[in-house]
């Protein structure tokens, strides 16, 4: 069966910030017909892990991160057509106001360009290096990260590895917090306003049936955290989102695909039933892992491309 993954689902080309990575709201609706159309069908989280009605053709979407598109523009769609789908937000957006440092990253990415962004980052390291902070020269750092990857070029790797994992967490910080004024907006509780999804329509979208999974409180690379820090993490993101999600029966949908034996250890202490990760393959429910279920992303299937016939 095919889980498959969505983040910004939109209209794109029309918004303020058309660089985004994400899929054109036509192209979603596109891709619901083409499951209908072609003999997909559309199963819940709980019928994966009960292994309920299952077949090879089964479609499970997923959304990750909380954004408003998912309320505005998938949630009417999926309930129109009697579609479930698996909704996993961050617990620091809700509780805190404040817009993830990921999420940071993509505007910050989308509003320059990625070769002027690459010589700002170099700026930013050298004025930082050897006070405070220590880690390795620019050009060790850039041959260690800039790999790319089969959606984002190499220099655009290197910027979201810098500031997601490699530096220290009070750097990355500093420094996306300065690259996010400068390029993208200095009014955070604006953007924060306009690009997550709220309690209220999170519990209108619980009602009509979707479903909700715990994306960490903070958005972590969960598998780079410390058990204490991780536990800390997970029962922080847990506490927000009590009364929408069983705290005994919830699904960990792991940042980055972040997991690890240790991760999922403590997440099944926790009451986690199942892990949604985003190694990218097709999940076998009465033979793999269901705290390792694999995801597609959307641009493996119609009408972007057809590369989830590739994978048996």
């Amino acid at each position: 069966m095919y889980l498959i993954m969505y983040h910004y689902i939109r209209k794109i080309k029309e918004s303020r910030y058309p660089q985004i990575k994400g899929l054109e709201l036509a192209y979603f609706k596109e891709q619901i017909n083409f499951f209908k159309k072609n003999g997909f069908q559309f199963v819940s989280l709980k019928d994966v892990i009960e292994i309920k009605n299952l077949n090879e053709k089964s479609v499970l979407l997923t959304f990750d991160d909380g954004y408003v598109d998912h309320y505005l523009n998938v949630f009417p769609i999926l309930e129109q057509s009697g579609i479930t789908g698996v909704f996993s937000m961050p617990g620091k957006i809700l509780r805190e106001k404040k817009a993830l440092d990921v999420n940071k990253i993509h505007f910050i990415l989308a509003s320059t360009n990625i070769i002027q962004l690459r010589e700002e980052l170099f700026k930013r390291l050298d004025y930082y290096r050897g006070n405070e902070f220590t880690y390795p020269s620019n050009e060790e750092l850039y041959s260690k990260l800039a790999i790319a990857n089969r959606f984002d070029h190499k220099d655009t790797i290197f910027v979201k590895r810098i500031l997601q994992v490699e530096l220290p967490e009070k750097l990355r910080n500093l420094i996306t917090e300065e690259l996010f004024k400068e390029f993208v907006t200095g009014n955070e509780a604006a953007f924060v306003d306009e690009l997550y999804m709220n309690m209220d329509q999170i519990k209108t979208m619980q009602r009509h049936g979707m479903e909700f999974g715990i994306h960490g409180y903070d958005h972590y690379w969960m598998n780079h955290l410390t058990e204490r820090k991780l536990t800390e993490d997970l029962s922080n993101a847990l506490n927000v989102f009590e009364g929408v999600i069983n705290p005994q029966d919830w699904c960990c949908c792991y940042p980055y695909g972040s997991y690890s034996d240790t991760v999922i250890r403590v997440a099944k202490r926790l009451g986690a039933t199942s892990g949604l990760a985003t190694d990218v393959a097709i999940y076998h429910p009465q033979v793999d892992d269901r705290y390792k279920m694999p995801r597609l992303d959307t641009n493996d299937f119609p009408p972007k491309s057809e590369n989830y016939a590739k994978f048996k």
